[in-house]
Parts: structure tokens; sequence; C-alpha cells
């Protein structure tokens, strides 16, 4: 499939301006989206994304609202389409709210991309919560090796039952957001491929900020910036973060795999991960890249092992590298990047 317009819905989040430069390093020209004027302007001022912008290459439309709002303008002409808007909000106070933009607003703006002749292939962006039930203990899977042919077991009768919560809420709302994702395809009838990913825990540099009072502020906002700042930069005295994952992937290695659906016309689903990860595993890491800035990042117990509990489930990436070709970055590349990144951002310069 040869270069022409990509739409990338939430070009103001984490990953998106990733997927942007990825395009746009290509020969692609991008369409974003966001919601509002201001998030438009910050956008188009990202270093990552100036150059595409100033070239004319980068634009970005207002779509306040993917419930509400006409999706003609964002979706005119384009050839293929990103869904990357993933709202992550802990504070919602009922499925419901989790369930209704991410299954209805990707029904909505799917519904209208099947009736654009010029769209080749459309991806969709997940998440490895609609496949691995995160609330067992992670010693507790048997050292299962999830694919993509797992689904959390959950439903949207389990999300209303006593005892489930926003975290529960989110996950099920990720599982059937992607299954209304190819509803839609297949009921629509559209001509369009559909390629999936499903990523765990996303690290890497963050591109879609610009500032170190924005980097301070991350927390609530975006995790995956939020979790890093707080490996990073929190004092080697500070707690050391709670596990999350058993593994993660770079954030540029979750675009190159989108890029590779995209132009592949891809039509199938994809767990993206890289290295296996704890959080001493993190942060020892990050002291022995830069020892310099060791008073920076956390310590926690270097004695203590970087293993995985026994029994820890493990992620089979294996289609996502024989069909997209994608080759992960290390950990070690990984906080390497994101520390240089953080210093540009000023992160650095008052000490403790």
């Amino acid at each position: 499939m040869s270069a022409g317009t990509v739409l990338i819905t939430g070009l103001n989040g984490f990953v998106a301006p990733h997927i942007a430069f990825t395009f746009l390093s290509s020969g692609w020209n991008v369409r974003g989206t966001v919601r509002s004027s201001s998030k438009r302007d910050k956008v188009l001022a990202l270093p990552l994304l100036k150059k595409g912008a100033d070239e004319g290459r980068l634009t970005v439309v207002i779509v306040p609202d993917f419930l509400e709002s006409d999706w003609t303008e964002a979706l005119e002409g384009v050839t293929a389409v990103v869904l990357a808007a993933s709202p992550f909000d802990m504070t919602l106070p009922t499925y419901e709210k989790f369930a209704y933009p991410a299954i209805q607003g990707t029904t909505r703006s799917l519904k209208a991309a099947a009736k654009v002749a010029s769209i080749q292939a459309v991806a969709y962006v997940s998440s490895t919560v609609s496949i691995v039930d995160y609330f067992q203990p992670m010693s507790s899977h048997k050292s299962k090796v999830y694919s993509e042919k797992d689904w959390v077991p959950w439903t949207e009768e389990d999300a209303k039952k006593e005892g489930f919560i926003a975290p529960h809420w989110y996950s099920i709302s990720k599982k059937y957001g992607e299954l209304a994702a190819r509803d839609i395809r297949e009921k629509t009838g559209a001509s369009w491929p559909l390629s999936t990913y499903c990523p765990p825990g996303i690290y890497g540099p963050p591109q879609h900020i610009n500032s170190e009072e924005e980097l301070a502020g991350t927390p609530g906002t975006d995790l995956s910036t939020a979790q890093l700042y707080a490996f990073l930069c929190s004092g080697q005295d500070a707690d050391l973060p709670a596990e999350y994952n058993a593994q993660y992937v770079d954030v540029r290695d979750l675009a190159a795999a989108i890029y590779a659906g995209i132009t592949q016309q891809s039509n199938g689903r994809y767990i993206t991960a890289g290295d296996q990860v704890t959080s001493q595993k993190i942060a020892n890491t990050a002291r022995r890249v830069r020892p310099d800035l060791s008073r920076f990042i956390v310590k926690g117990d270097p004695k203590s092992s970087e293993a995985l509990p026994e029994g820890a489930y493990s992620l089979d990436t294996s289609t996502s590298k024989t069909e997209l070709g994608v080759k992960y970055h290390t950990l070690e590349e990984t906080i390497r990047d994101t520390i240089a990144r953080f210093e540009e951002l000023g992160a650095y310069k008052k000490g403790n």
C-alpha cells in the first residue's frame, strides 16, 4: 500500500504522536483529531511533529465529541484510519461511563468510515487488558502464555456485579470496544481490512508534552508517563512503584506495528510486547544506564531478584514479529531514551 493520508484519532495523547511521526517519516500525510483548538495548537507545536506541520503534511481537525460530532471533515479523502484515542479515567463512577465512549465511539466512527470509498485499511488500538485478567496475582497464571486467541473472561453482565470497580470496567470496555470494531466491519460490509493491537504497559519517550511542568503533572492523566516519572524522577529513597505488567512495549514499537499493519493491509489481531519487566528491573536498569542521575531514580532493593514470580504469565508476540516484522527495543534502550527526553524537558535541573 503506497503512501497516502492517514487519520489518527487522539493526536494529543501519549501514543498517537509516535504513530504520526512514523507515518510522516515514511512519506505519508497525517490528519489528526483533537477535542479543542488549544489542543490542536499544542500538537502542531510539538518538536516531534513540527516539521510535518510546517511542511503542510500534518493537519489537525477538531472533533469535540466522538459520540456527537460529524466525522465528514475528518474522514474526507483519507487512505487509512488509526483509532488511537483511548480515555483512561479511573475516577469514572460506573461501567457505562467507560463503555459508552469506548463502544459507541468506536461504532460511530467506523460506521462513518465504512461509507468512505478511499479508505484502504483501519487499525484499532486495544490493550492486553482485553486478553489477560490482571486482577489475579501474577503468580497464579500457572506460567500461561497468552496469545491473540485469548480474551479476558469477564462480560458486561459481570461489570454490573458487586465488587467490580473502575479497573475491571476499563478492561471490559476495552474488550467490547475491540469486539465492536470487528462487528461494525462485518455488519457494514466495509471493504477495508481491520487490524487490532493489544499492548501491555506502554513506555518510552513522552513526545506529547513539552515542558517539565506538564511532565510533573501527568499522574492521573497519562498512566504511561506517570509511571516512568515515578521511577525516574521521584528520588532514590521513594517507594518502588507497584508491579502492573509482566511485559511492556516501547511506544515506538507499537507505532511501527501499526504502520506495518496499515501498509500491509493486515486483517488480524496482534499482541505487541517487548521485554519482561519488574519494578526492580526498571529501577536497576535506569540506575545502570545513567549512574550520574542515580539520586533522582528510585533505588528499591538492588540486591533483590529482578525475576518475575514463579507462575507469572507471558505474552506470545510471534505473530507481530513474523507478520509485521516488529523488532522490539530492549528495556535498556527504552529507559535510556526516556531519560534523555526527560532531560530535554528539564526534569533533572532541580536536584535533591
